[in-house]
């Protein structure tokens, strides 16, 4: 059985940082509990998450600021923000691919059922689609990270930035580890072990997208009251997405039920995948901490002894379709229409009218 100690050892990098009088306002204007904090605007987050990856503040007021985020709840303008902030930090990447890449952000890794995202990442590179898996292991006590599965299949782990291009431009799948694309990023990460809560960089992790070329982000959301939040979000930064709820935190469909999947375009159409006819579930599903179980298990889709879940299907049905509408001439999102199975499309207020 996996050990997922044994993998990821607890590390924090912590210091007495710097007293940054600047951060007191933003303190006093989060942190006066649930009937008097505000919600710092996009400017002031993007500033703010600046800040913290650069460690400009001292470890008081990171904790003091990431606890207050936390209670308040982010809105969308604040993490809006702090993406941007994070994509400033990051080296961007550009390949020439005639495929949309598709990107696919990994923060949890598998509990009870199987990880299916290199099973996606696989299948998806059987049909020419580049696949960039952007992986932020999670230390949480029993789960199975995506990685050391990723490895146990042989499949392609980036030591940096330009190996993840190179493979991406002959239409491969590889994992690149958030702690190469952004260090200041995964450290944030690291104070949930301190402060034992999740913060406002986890949910960055999910929207996060270095490519400046052609490329698609799937991504998912486990509460149903983020559907709403990460869709305004994705739609501020003009980020093509497949947003759905996932399988136990990842960017996956659950393989024993169906769900709504939502196509969201850079020029703000949204359309709604609904959750499609009844299926059998598929039989004998391995234990998600068995690492071998878990990897023959993959292995047999691969080499077609076993079918892929239904709804994994289903979910990649909805993947081609948004690489063949982004790659159409004069793509708009509407252009999906022509294309696809019944769904619904309308077209959402763009929150910002200026062009990025």
């Amino acid at each position: 059985m996996f050990n997922p100690a044994s993998q990821l050892p607890i590390a924090l990098e912590t210091g007495p940082g710097r007293f940054n009088p600047e951060a007191l306002s933003m303190l006093r204007t989060i942190g006066r509990g649930a009937d008097g904090s505000r919600n710092l605007s996009r400017e002031q987050a993007r500033i703010l998450m600046g800040w913290l990856l650069r460690r400009e503040v001292s470890d008081a007021q990171i904790g003091g600021l990431l606890l207050a985020l936390r209670m308040k709840g982010e809105s969308a303008e604040e993490l809006e923000g702090f993406t941007l902030a994070v994509q400033q930090t990051i080296a961007p990447m550009v390949v020439r691919t005639a495929r949309p890449v598709v990107v696919i952000p990994s923060a949890n890794g598998a509990r009870r059922l199987p990880n299916q995202v290199p099973l996606l990442a696989a299948l998806l590179r059987e049909q020419d689609f580049p696949v960039l898996v952007i992986d932020a292991p999670s230390t949480e006590h029993g789960r199975l990270p995506t990685e050391p599965l990723w490895k146990a299949l042989g499949m392609h782990v980036a030591s940096g930035v330009e190996q993840a291009q190179q493979w991406l431009e002959q239409n491969e799948a590889v994992l690149l580890p958030l702690n190469t694309l952004s260090p200041e990023l995964h450290r944030l990460l690291q104070w949930r072990n301190v402060l034992g809560v999740r913060n406002g960089g986890h949910s960055v992790v999910k929207m996060l997208n270095p490519l400046q070329s052609p490329s698609l982000l799937v991504t998912a959301y486990t509460h149903p009251e983020y559907a709403q939040l990460m869709q305004e979000v994705l739609l501020a930064l003009r980020q093509p997405a497949l947003l759905l709820r996932g399988c136990e935190g990842e960017a996956v469909g659950h393989p024993n039920r169906d769900t709504e999947r939502l196509s969201l375009y850079a020029d703000g159409a949204v359309q709604k995948w609904p959750a499609g006819a009844p299926f059998i579930p598929c039989p004998h599903m391995p234990d998600g901490l068995d690492l071998n179980a878990s990897a023959d298990w993959t292995h047999a889709v691969l080499d077609g002894y076993l079918l892929p879940p239904e709804p994994l299907a289903r979910q990649m049905a909805s993947i081609r379709n948004m690489c063949e509408a982004i790659m159409a001439p004069a793509s708009t999102g509407a252009n999906a229409l022509a294309i696809a199975t019944p769904l619904t499309c309308s077209r959402a207020e763009d929150p910002h009218a200026q062009p990025r």
